[in-house]
């Protein structure tokens, strides 16, 4: 399974809804979920491993220590989300597997709210906060062809040109 690079043209593109969840589907996503880490990520989408469909994986492992702020361990999948309810704004460093070696300050809401079907089928409506939804909004926009640098001000992506011109060229030469 490889991960799609910038340029890829599944990564500009809306993914299609999930119509049935089979066992192709079930076989793709236990794949994300240990592609997922394999590639020191903590979420991946569907479009970012070719696959024009709206799911993604959110693979975080549990840290910290007694001295740090623990962070439960968090594995799911999520498919045909829907964002709902933003609140707040935050600030924080992004990094995207599908643009290696390029981490830029993004701002984002806070807290969502999002409604997504599990891979049993069931219908979920949650509230997530702090990493978790960050990760899920950054993971939700490859649902709708938004890379993280694109969020990016205008003068940052100006500055950006060159290396993201050597990604997409990269990208041609497999």
């Amino acid at each position: 399974m490889d991960i799609r690079i910038y340029g890829d043209e599944v990564l500009n593109k809306r993914a299609e809804e999930v119509k049935n969840i089979d066992e192709e589907l079930k076989q793709l996503i236990n794949a994300m979920f240990i592609k997922t880490p394999e590639a020191n990520g903590i979420g991946l989408a569907a479009p970012q491993v070719g696959v024009s469909k709206r799911f993604f994986v959110v693979v975080v492992p549990e840290s910290g220590d007694d001295s740090e702020v623990r962070t439960k361990a968090f594995r799911q999948v999520f498919i045909n989300p829907v964002i709902k309810n933003p609140e707040g704004a935050c600030k924080m460093e992004e990094g995207c597997l599908s643009v290696p070696g390029i981490w830029e300050i993004v701002e984002r809401p806070e807290k969502i709210e999002i409604e997504y079907t599990d891979i049993d089928g069931t219908m979920h409506s949650e509230i997530f906060d702090g990493l978790l939804a960050r990760v899920i909004q950054h993971e939700y926009d490859h649902l709708d062809g938004v890379l993280f640098v694109s969020r990016l001000p205008k003068l940052k992506q100006d500055l950006l040109k060159r290396k993201l011109k050597a990604l997409k060229d990269k990208k041609r030469d497999y």
